[in-house]
């Protein structure tokens, strides 16, 4: 089964090859959310019969969660413009399988709904981006209160379960978890009784599953708030819903425009799905207008300088982080970023520094940006998805010729980002990497993402 692109399979022996110094101009449809589709996929194994999915994104993570749910028993169906359609007739196994599972963190979201439908289900640790601890207990911790018994060792997780029940689920404050908020509404879905969840996310792609789960048969209240009540019911039945679009591909675009002191329409989209975010652009000096179901991003002259601080949505978002900071490596004054989220989000600083980027890191979740009229071209690497979009804007914005590595990471979050990008006038293209000169030690070992 292949659900993207022809060449998903090479992306890791590709790099971009940029030409930068051109202001994008144009518009841009969004694709589907990669991180609402992930879980709605993952919630198909509570629905008996057939769900129908529009508007997936075609990336090589929503290829490894279709392929962990054909391994569990699911039959899934590509279908033209979008569409998947997946049909529930039993789930044949509790274990996902290991090789899949190392791929992506989201591989997670099918202990919920297999534990409400076997009462049991074990998997390996989850793979995804390397941008700190990211340690599964706190969304064991939080399927606690539902009845659930975990047993984490060092290379899998198991839990169990004797039937699950209501429960009062406490989230930390401070994160909001959107995995652990996802996590406990499928666990919870098909519980006896009512659970409610206290700090829980309430970010776009949240309210947009809840939807999803309700249109099913679900009984969820409080959508977008941070309490959210569950009454359980016995069973969820098929229906068709649409992934709402990207935010994070809309804010990547939009700083790509601003970077290139250029303008770009991107939707469909609401200035509420950016939040803070949006703000933050529009204090940078980018014009943000909606305009029919988008929103059109200009900025014509140099980017002022922004502190910012990430925190949980409606905050500034952490994934946004290092497309902005590209915007400002060349705005005028000091900026300073200080990340709250993730311990390891700021790798792409010394990447911007070889292209020229004033940035001295403070600490291990803090820089101070001085931006510089112009960045250069140069060879780079990027290693997780965001800091990939953040040395592409980079390099859109440079004086001469890039190359950024790490393609394969862009290619998991992100669907048909170097033709969007053509489409607005940019000069990017795949290289093959081997023609590169060898830029990391984690690069030399072949490191995987």
């Amino acid at each position: 089964m292949a659900v993207g692109p022809a060449d998903l399979a090479t992306m890791n022996e590709e790099a971009y090859r940029i030409i930068g110094g051109r202001p994008l101009r144009g518009a841009v449809r969004l694709s589907g959310s990669k991180n609402g589709a992930l879980p709605t996929l993952a919630a198909t194994l509570l629905v008996d019969g057939e769900t129908i999915l529009e508007n997936v994104p075609r990336i090589s993570d929503v290829q490894t969660m279709l392929e962990l749910l054909e391994a569990v028993g699911m039959r899934v169906e590509i279908r033209g413009d979008g569409g998947v359609a997946i049909t529930n007739t039993g789930i044949t196994t509790h274990r996902a399988p290991r090789e899949l599972v190392g791929k992506m963190r989201a591989s997670h979201y099918l202990l919920g709904p297999t534990l409400a439908k076997l009462g049991k289900a074990e998997s390996a640790q989850t793979g995804g981006c390397a941008i700190g601890a990211r340690p599964l207990a706190y969304i064991m911790e939080a399927l606690a209160p539902l009845g659930v018994e975990c047993l984490d060792c060092n290379d899998r997780v198991e839990v169990s379960t004797a039937g699950l029940v209501g429960g009062r689920v406490v989230l930390d404050p401070k994160f909001r978890s959107s995995g652990a908020t996802f996590t406990v509404l499928m666990a919870a879905a098909l519980a006896k009784g009512t659970t409610v969840i206290e700090h829980g996310s309430y970010e776009p792609d949240v309210v947009h599953f809840c939807e999803f789960l309700n249109r099913c048969g679900a009984d969820i209240e409080g959508i977008g708030t941070a309490t959210l009540t569950v009454r359980g019911v016995k069973e969820l039945r098929g229906t068709t819903h649409r992934i709402n679009s990207d935010r994070l591909e809309a804010g990547t675009l939009i700083c790509a425009a601003a970077a290139t002191r250029g303008e770009a329409l991107v939707g469909p989209i609401t200035r509420e799905d950016l939040a803070e975010t949006a703000g933050k652009l529009e204090e940078a000096g980018v014009e943000l207008g909606a305009s029919g179901d988008g929103l059109l991003a200009r900025c014509a002259v140099r980017p002022r300088a922004v502190d910012v601080v990430t925190d949980p949505f409606p905050a500034f978002s952490t994934d946004l982080q290092p497309p902005f900071a590209a915007v400002l490596a060349t705005a005028e004054g000091s900026s300073t970023i200080r990340e709250t989220v993730f311990d390891d989000r700021l790798q792409y600083v010394g990447e911007l520094v070889k292209m020229g980027a004033r940035a001295e890191m403070v600490d291990s979740r803090c820089v101070v940006i001085e931006g510089v009229e112009r960045l250069r071209g140069a060879e780079v690497e990027g290693r997780n998805i965001r800091d990939g979009a953040a040395l592409v804007i980079a390099a859109l914005s440079a004086e001469g010729e890039s190359r950024v590595a790490g393609r394969q990471y862009l290619a998991r979050g992100y669907e048909r980002l170097d033709e969007k990008l053509r489409e607005l006038g940019a000069e990017i293209g795949a290289q093959c990497s081997a023609s590169l000169e060898t830029t990391s030690p984690q690069r030399r070992k072949g490191r995987k993402g």
